[in-house]
């Protein structure tokens, strides 16, 4: 297999961690806001816990789809300019972030699956709830490093467009400053928001898209004078 076909299926796993992701989302339907009632969440958690449940399962595969999108994306970079640090450290976020993420969505479906099992576990559901939604705010930091990081490799390698580097840094500073609404206790910008989920996802969401498109056409800028090709040009 040539290598170029190898960051080929990275970009077709970049395009399909999306794609069950969202079919996750929309499997879990509306989530409760951590600043509802106990008994709002607990409620939830009983009358959807199928679908919790089966959409636990699609997260983990989203997450490993990334994580192989990941790979890739450093392999390209690492490729072109071998010298820098920053292939290494989009590989470790990626790497963080897979970790975080499956020990997160492992946690939430052992919580789900808990207290939907022995109910009297129900009056403390909120607790480890609100827990996961506070930890899946601070994530937002774990995920800065890899985009800032793809920043500097694609103005130094210029293996993607420069647009992308600008679009990355825009998803690092929005993540960063989502992870920064733990301290609000209220509103679409307390932690599991509308503002706070919404937004960060949807910029990630369509930079990895836009990263798997340029892998899977294999049509990648060639890197300027001394800096070795990616895509076998």
């Amino acid at each position: 297999m040539k290598e170029s076909h190898e960051l080929r299926w990275g970009g077709v796993a970049g395009v399909a961690a999306i794609v069950v992701a969202i079919i996750g989302r929309l499997v879990m339907g509306n989530a409760p806001q951590i600043t509802e009632s106990a008994m709002t969440i607990s409620g939830y958690l009983v009358e959807r816990r199928a679908q919790i449940l089966a959409a636990a399962l699609l997260y983990a595969i989203a997450t490993a789809l990334f994580l192989w999108f990941g790979v890739a994306l450093a392999t390209a970079f690492r490729r072109s300019d071998e010298t820098s640090d920053a292939p290494a450290m989009v590989l470790a976020g990626y790497i963080v972030l897979a970790a975080t993420g499956f020990i997160g969505i492992s946690v939430f479906a052992g919580m789900t699956y808990a207290v939907t099992t022995h109910r009297p576990l129900l009056a403390i559901a909120a607790g480890p709830y609100i827990s996961l939604t506070v930890m899946d705010a601070i994530m937002g930091i774990a995920l800065a490093v890899p985009f800032a990081a793809s920043a500097a490799a694609i103005m130094r390698t210029h293996v993607f467009p420069q647009w992308m580097a600008w679009c990355a840094i825009i998803v690092a500073v929005v993540s960063v400053l989502g992870a920064f609404t733990v301290a609000i206790t209220g509103g679409p910008l307390a932690p599991g928001g509308a503002l706070v989920a919404f937004v960060p996802g949807v910029l990630t969401a369509l930079w990895v898209l836009a990263a798997s498109w340029l892998l899977i056409r294999e049509h990648l800028p060639i890197p300027s004078a001394g800096v070795r090709p990616v895509m076998g040009h």
